[in-house]
């Protein structure tokens, strides 16, 4: 269950990264009537998608490391000369 929550973690934080991105051009354009509150929002939009893009990475590979360490290492259990390293 949590696989399918960081999925959709990336994906709305790459929804509000590209409309952060895109406030944030609209606002820099002189054409627009009401500059500061387009680039307060693309700011904002553009910090928490952010936010949470980096947490949802982080998550990930979290996730990832523990299970690959959770899977038994057979290779540790055979007998054969190569592993013995002469302790």
């Amino acid at each position: 269950m949590k696989r399918v929550s960081t999925l959709f973690e990336i994906t709305v934080s790459a929804a509000l990264l590209f409309l952060g991105l895109y406030m944030l051009y609209e606002g820099s354009s002189n054409k627009s009537t009401n500059e500061t509150a387009i680039l307060i929002g693309g700011a904002v939009c553009f910090t928490v998608s952010m936010m949470t893009l980096v947490s949802a990475v982080k998550s990930l590979v979290w996730h990832r490391r523990m299970l690959r360490h959770s899977m038994p290492n057979d290779d540790l259990h055979t007998s054969s000369p190569e592993h013995n390293h002469g302790w």
